[in-house]
C-alpha cells in the first residue's frame, strides 16, 4: 500500500523546458548550441547539482574553458535562468489533494543550490514532510545512495514510496525501482500523466467534497 509520495522537481513540480528558457536569451542559433553544449551539458552543471561548485564558479570555469567566446551570454544566463521556470500550478494542486488525503509528500531532486533557494518558498515545498535536494547532500540521481539516503532519514519502507520523476534515460526511476520503490517515468509537467500514475498505484487524487458529491449523486 503506497503511503509516500515522492516528487521530482523539474519538469514535475517546476517547468524546466529548456528550450524555452533559452528562448529568454537568444535566438541565435550558435548561441542556442553553445548554451546547450557548453552550460546544460556542461561538467560544471552536474557540480552545480552536486553543490561543489558555485554559480560564480562555474560562470568563470565555463569562461575560461570557452576563452570568454560567450562571456556576457554565459553571465547573463547563469544569474538568471532558473527565474524564467514556472511552477506547474495544476500538479501543485494535485499534491494538495493527495496531502489532503492523509500521503505523506517528500522531494528528491538534482537540483543546484541557487535554484532551490529561488523557488523553497513556494507553497508546495510547505505540504512535505522531507525534502532532499542533491546540492544539499553532495548527491544525486540516479546514486542509489541518495534514495537510500531519503528512506533512511525519514524511516520509510521502500514498498511504501511511489516516486514521480521525467527522467526520459530511465535511470532515476529504475533505481528507484531497484531498491523496491515503485513508480515510472512519467510526460514531463504533464498533469494528467500524474493522475494516470496515481491511479496505477491506487492513490487517491480526488478531493474528500467532491467524493461525498458523487456519492449523493449515486443515491
Amino acid at each position: 500500500m503506497i503511503k509516500n509520495i515522492i516528487f521530482d522537481l523539474g519538469n514535475v513540480i517546476i517547468n524546466y523546458n529548456q528550450k524555452e528558457i533559452i528562448n529568454h536569451f537568444t535566438n541565435k542559433k550558435d548561441e542556442i548550441k553553445y548554451i546547450y553544449d557548453e552550460i546544460f551539458h556542461s561538467p560544471e552543471w552536474i557540480l552545480m547539482d552536486l553543490g561543489e561548485i558555485t554559480n560564480d564558479g562555474a560562470i568563470e570555469a565555463i569562461n575560461k574553458r570557452n576563452k570568454f567566446q560567450y562571456a556576457k551570454l554565459t553571465e547573463d544566463f547563469l544569474q538568471e535562468w532558473y527565474k524564467k521556470q514556472t511552477i506547474n500550478k495544476d500538479i501543485v494542486e494535485i499534491a494538495k489533494t493527495i496531502k489532503e488525503n492523509g500521503y505523506n509528500l517528500f522531494v528528491l531532486s538534482n537540483m543546484a543550490n541557487l535554484t532551490y533557494d529561488y523557488f523553497k518558498d513556494n507553497e508546495f515545498f510547505s505540504l512535505c514532510t522531507g525534502i532532499v535536494i542533491s546540492a544539499h547532500e553532495h548527491l544525486k540521481k540516479p546514486d542509489e545512495k541518495v534514495y537510500k539516503l531519503l528512506l533512511d532519514r525519514y524511516n520509510l519502507s521502500a514498498e511504501e514510496c511511489l516516486f514521480i520523476d521525467d527522467d526520459d534515460s530511465g535511470k532515476n526511476y529504475e533505481a528507484a525501482n531497484k531498491i523496491g520503490i515503485k513508480g515510472r517515468r512519467i510526460i514531463p509537467n504533464q498533469a494528467e500523466d500524474v493522475k494516470k500514475l496515481l491511479t496505477e498505484y491506487k492513490v487517491n487524487f480526488k478531493r474528500k467534497g467532491k467524493i461525498i458529491d458523487e456519492n449523493i449523486n449515486d443515491m
